[in-house]
């Protein structure tokens, strides 16, 4: 009877070992299966993520990690203005020797939160708007465009923390007219590439005044070398810093190598001329202007007129405002050359915290991500002509100034140069920190398909899409590729 009455203490003491260790064990897994579930959690908040969701989210979770729920019960809350997220779970241990003094289970319990960091993202969209992109491809584009929006701006754990800009280029890029003031724009004429074209030197704003029925539609050209590829501050201070608006100037009568003659040599207030005068004073006179009603009709994939390449519709600088992008990205149309290299470029600056637009977060926050998504259908695009211009008027001016580094008349002399300028900008770009995904879309030259996966930050960031479809499969792999970049700090 003695030893009967002492053996149920030792068997609680056996009992307390074996069971303690194995809801000690529990406990473990519980709170592993706990920390797990609630950093996944964590990862898909986003600033309309409800207690409910994410209550699911990580109930989800936990059922894969644990052999069982029976018993479980999980508390969650969600801080949203300090993005923490706090789960308790608790799960009673079956006990197996215990019961014989009266413990059938033991509570196991854990806790874990997860406090989010702010992780930022800021994606420009350089969207191909040439006139290549007519009818069903302007189409796929506004479709995958506001696809790739959305999914984005629904990254932001509060709104605001994405942001969106669309740069849609052509021939050129349109920056906006509202802009033509701005302390960046030489509204002096001071850039030596200013009066490029006109004797004497003339203000180009000015002239766009003096005519009727036009006004600056918004583009801008090139910087001169170097600063055609760098993000460099513009300032009055170094002028070929600033940015020029785009006029192409009037071409010569008369002459059927010429194809943007839109004023009369001897109009305006200027006086006639001899039979023999050259086509160049012909072409750089700027009295022709005063009073004149340019030609303005489209013509050779373009528009004749001082606007002649500009195209596209002006940016959207950086903001969270889906209305304000959708209605953009909706007016979207195609028309127009080709020219990769000012798409990247103000894809840049749009991302840029300096002028000329400021709206991007300052390159050492090291919790941002800059992100250029740049989509061609196409090759960069230059015209040769045989005649004193040596080219078509292009974001470079014309070739004979040797702005590209070249002075050549031949097409594919030109393109190469804009080529090089292109890789240059990029790899530039992506030293100042921008992040670059291509996409070649239905791009069937391999220079080109080389020079866009040269462009991309790395080669499974380099997407060729052939099909309608396969664009709005390349964007959503982009977003997707997206919201894993946010949470690498």
């Amino acid at each position: 009877m003695m030893f009967a009455l002492a053996i149920i203490p030792v068997l609680g003491m056996v009992g307390a070992a074996v069971d303690y260790s194995q809801a000690s064990r529990q406990k473990a897994k519980l709170q592993g299966a706990l920390d797990s579930a609630t950093l996944a959690a964590t990862r898909d908040l986003t600033a309309n993520s409800s207690p409910e969701q994410i209550k699911a989210a990580i109930a989800k979770t936990l059922a894969a990690h644990l052999n069982s729920t029976t018993g479980l019960t999980l508390n969650v809350t969600y801080d949203q203005n300090q993005r923490r997220v706090l789960a308790t779970a608790s799960q009673p241990q079956k006990t197996y020797i215990l019961p014989v003094i009266g413990i059938s289970q033991i509570p196991v319990g854990a806790t874990s939160h997860s406090q989010l960091g702010r992780p930022y993202v800021e994606v420009a969209l350089v969207l191909d708007n040439s006139g290549s992109m007519a009818g069903q491809r302007i189409e796929a584009v506004r479709t995958s465009a506001q696809n790739l929006t959305t999914k984005v701006l629904d990254m932001a754990y509060i709104q605001g923390d994405t942001r969106v800009a669309l740069v849609p280029f052509s021939g050129m890029v349109n920056i906006g007219a509202g802009n033509a003031n701005q302390a960046w724009m030489d509204t002096l004429g001071l850039s030596p590439i200013h009066s490029e074209n006109f004797s004497p030197a003339g203000n180009r704003f000015t002239l766009y005044s003096l005519m009727r029925n036009v006004s600056w539609g918004g583009c801008v050209e090139a910087r001169p070398q170097p600063h055609d590829v760098t993000d460099s501050t513009p300032t009055v201070a170094n002028p070929a810093t600033l940015f020029v608006p785009g006029f192409a100037p009037d071409e010569p009568d008369d002459n059927n190598s010429f194809y943007n003659d839109y004023l009369s040599d001897t109009g305006g207030l200027c006086l006639s001329l001899g039979k023999n005068a050259p086509l160049s004073e012909r072409q750089r006179r700027i009295c022709k202007y005063t009073g004149a009603n340019p030609d303005q009709s489209l013509a050779n994939g373009t528009r004749r007129g001082p606007n002649q390449m500009c195209d596209s519709r002006p940016i959207v600088p950086l903001t969270s405002n889906r209305g304000t992008l959708t209605s953009n990205i909706t007016a979207m149309t195609a028309y127009g050359g080709t020219n990769i290299h000012e798409g990247v470029m103000w894809g840049w600056r749009v991302l840029s915290p300096g002028a000329p637009f400021t709206e991007g977060r300052p390159y050492e926050d090291l919790e941002n991500r800059k992100v250029i998504v740049l989509m061609t259908d196409g090759s960069n695009d230059h015209i040769g002509l045989n005649n004193m211009n040596n080219s078509f008027y292009s974001a470079y001016g014309y070739s004979v100034a040797g702005r590209l580094g070249t002075t050549s008349s031949t097409k594919a002399q030109l393109i190469a140069k804009m080529n090089e300028r292109t890789l240059l900008a990029c790899t530039n770009a992506k030293a100042a920190g921008m992040t670059i995904y291509t996409v070649a879309w239905f791009v069937q030259d391999q220079t080109t398909r080389d020079l866009l996966a040269q462009c991309a930050s790395r080669a499974d960031m380099a997407i060729v899409a052939d099909s309608l479809e396969a664009l709005n499969q390349a964007f959503n792999h982009i977003a997707g590729s997206i919201s894993r970049l946010r949470l690498v700090n």
